[in-house]
């Protein structure tokens, strides 16, 4: 259930300022009632795509508690003539622990047969995860697909629930990929790029084949929760027909490690270690290979696992290098080797170690194009080889062609027909897909730098290669492209053009946090509160449930000064500072499914947060907090903003909850002194 009322200030200056957020969606086009699609029942996550060869595909969802999982298949959609043996079908759980609680509902499910199947990492309590494997099939086909419960059938009869198979190793014939990272905010700009590329892809006429995310998809620690709402729910409609081939980035890394194997990112995906895509088995899902055509690819772990030649990792990159013999190498992993964006590719371990260790070996595979995310910008270099670098990054005598690389421009870059060492690379950094843009300088072997959201679209056709970014808006703000044909001359230019220096922008005022496209609100704008004014409630037993409130006033939000709702004459602190308390109660039936809880928020001066006793957020408040709090700032901007709570998965629990909220003039003196929340949920 979405939420399309937004909350009333508490003044008229600052009515003013409410609906910004609102007025801003809504020239964009979006209704706040209807922003994003939750799973409808029994699903909790729609059939997507993974795993994808010449022969076989995998289709994943899940749902809540268990069904008789079938998957039907043909070549009509009215046609699914074929069905996934059940002996095809893994079937994963999330049941709890002995003595953990839980919903009654749930308990039933913890028998022998169920506590048996393979584990969800961290999913919510009830959840079944169904992972079919479809084999048997021609390469390069079109499939339609069909998810049942027994014989009922769960997903529409639709010509979008296909697949095609992947082409086998070689044909030359036009492929298209999408390329995008940080996106997994559930933020408005995250779904303006998706439906950006979208709408560019539509207009053009040619769908994609697949796509690459070079990780950061759940933003913020990776947990399972994140990744339904913020990844699955946000891309379904492109999830249901093309297959996404993952990198993980390192907030995925909060929780999933690449050493183990094991996390919700694992949980998440299905990608080959066995070589079942082409490639070199690499018996891991933290990297892996696979070809499409007469393109391979690569995909490194470039956060958690050893860098270094003598790893692990970087031991089977070079033998798969070694067996590799497309015509095009295309690799991808979060972490930038060069990068000036919200990261320093100069300044930061992480990133160094990429370029010293990783860059020498792909290099000398032959590699054409770098796909990378993490710095939250877009970037794009001249072709470029053998800049390692341990200190700063320097565009001398690394790069060979200086040229803007565009077909309409100084044309295209060139190199050698197949796999040939040391003729160039191109590298892509797109962290510009959902996630805060940034930038601290300008990296000197990068060619086009753009601090706006978007990603990229890559077309390979026979021996060339076009890139393109198409920003949120759906336009073309880039590109260039790689030629690969006869024995070009390989030259490193002493002198070679340099992008301008880069001048930081005065500093302007700090943008608010955007709210969540997907809500329910627990607390309405305007509900009822128990509140006090004019004293300090004693230590912190009064954020706590259990609290005995009698005493404190019941009112209705909003609290304020100048309305002369609670305050009068009276001053509840020693300096002669007003401050407020309110307590609420609010049901949460299970916690381990809510993402995030944020307040819609109207306040002056500052706030501390506190969620069943402990404080889950604080603005405009230093130090300390109730009548020994420090520091209170006076509030600049005025309206509505939306405030994230943290640590919300430790101290959210399943039933009653209890928020309480703490508002601090800045002074004796303040006029404009008030409260109005709203608590919403991001689901």
């Amino acid at each position: 259930m979405k939420e399309s009322a937004l909350p009333t200030l508490f003044s008229q200056q600052k009515r003013s300022g409410l609906g910004r957020w609102a007025q801003w969606l809504g020239l964009l086009g979006v209704s706040v009632s209807a922003l994003a699609e939750n799973p409808h029942r029994p699903f909790t996550r729609l059939p997507y795509l993974q795993g994808s060869s010449p022969t076989q595909i995998h289709v994943l969802w899940r749902t809540e508690g268990p069904i008789q999982p079938v998957v039907r298949w043909g070549t009509q959609p009215d046609r699914l003539d074929q069905t996934v043996p059940l002996a095809a079908i893994v079937t994963r759980a999330s049941l709890g622990t002995n003595g953990q609680p839980m919903l009654p509902q749930w308990l039933s499910l913890r028998t022998p047969e169920n506590l048996s199947l393979p584990k969800l990492h961290s999913a919510p309590i009830g959840t079944f995860q169904y992972e079919a494997a479809i084999e048997g099939l021609s390469p390069d086909t079109v499939y339609y697909y069909g998810v049942f419960n027994g014989s009922e059938r769960l997903t529409a009869e639709s010509p979008e629930q296909r697949f095609q198979t992947q082409p086998q190793p070689g044909p030359v014939r036009p492929y298209r990929f999408w390329v995008l990272g940080d996106s997994g905010t559930g933020r408005e700009a995250q779904r303006a790029v998706h439906e950006g590329m979208q709408a560019w892809v539509k207009q053009d006429g040619r769908p994609l084949d697949f796509w690459i995310h070079v990780g950061d998809m759940a933003y913020g620690t990776g947990r399972d929760v994140e990744f339904q709402s913020r990844f699955f729910e946000s891309y379904q409609t492109t999830l249901r027909n093309s297959v996404c081939w993952p990198a993980m980035g390192n907030h995925e890394g909060h929780t999933s490690k690449g050493s183990t194997g094991i996390g919700p990112y694992y949980d998440a995906y299905w990608v080959p270690t066995r070589a079942e895509s082409g490639g070199l088995a690499s018996g891991t899902e933290a990297y892996y290979s696979f070809d499409h055509g007469n393109i391979h690819f690569i995909c490194l772990d470039s956060h958690d696992l050893d860098r270094k030649p003598s790893g692990a990792m970087a031991k089977w990159l070079k033998a798969d290098l070694e067996k590799a013999k497309a015509e095009w190498l295309i690799a991808f992993w979060h972490h930038p080797p060069y990068t000036k964006g919200s990261h320093d590719s100069d300044k930061e371990a992480d990133l160094i170690e990429v370029r010293h260790h990783l860059l020498p070996i792909l290099e000398s595979g032959g590699v054409d194009l770098v796909l990378t995310g993490h710095s939250h910008i877009y970037e794009r270099s001249m072709l470029m080889d053998g800049a390692y670098s341990t200190n700063a990054t320097v565009a001398e005598n690394f790069i060979l062609d200086d040229g803007d690389g565009d077909p309409r421009g100084d044309g295209a870059y060139r190199k050698g027909a197949g796999l040939r060492p040391h003729e160039g690379a191109v590298q892509v950094v797109a962290g510009h897909s959902g996630a805060s843009l940034g930038r601290v300088g300008t990296s000197p072997v990068m060619r086009r730098t753009l601090v706006e959201h978007g990603s990229l679209l890559v077309d390979v056709e026979g021996d060339t290669l076009v890139g393109r970014m198409i920003n949120r808006e759906g336009v073309e703000r880039d590109r260039f492209s790689l030629v690969k044909r006869g024995t070009p001359l390989v030259r490193r230019l002493s002198l070679p053009w340099q992008p301008p220096e880069y001048k930081a922008p005065d500093k302007s005022s700090k943008s608010p946090y955007p709210p969540p496209l997907d809500y329910q609100v627990l607390i309405p704008a305007g509900a009822e509160w128990k509140a006090l004014s004019g004293a300090h409630p004693q230590g912190s037993s009064w954020s706590r449930p259990g609290f005995d409130d009698a005493s404190w006033l019941r009112s209705k939000a909003p609290f304020d000064s100048g309305r002369g709702r609670l305050f009068g004459a009276e001053r509840a602190s020693k300096e002669g500072r007003p401050s407020l308390y309110v307590r609420r109660e609010f049901t949460v039936s299970q916690a381990d499914r809510v993402t995030e809880l944020g307040l819609w928020v109207d306040y002056a001066d500052g706030i501390i947060v506190h969620l069943n006793g402990q404080e889950v957020a604080r603005v405009n408040v230093g130090r300390s907090s109730g009548r020994n709090a420090q520091g209170v700032k006076q509030r600049e901007d005025s309206g509505a903003v939306y405030v994230p709570l943290g640590s919300i998965a430790r101290f959210l629990v399943d039933g009653v909850n209890v928020l309480g909220i703490e508002c601090h003039a800045h002074s004796e003196g303040s006029i404009d002194f008030g409260l109005n929340p709203a608590l919403w949920m991001e689901d």
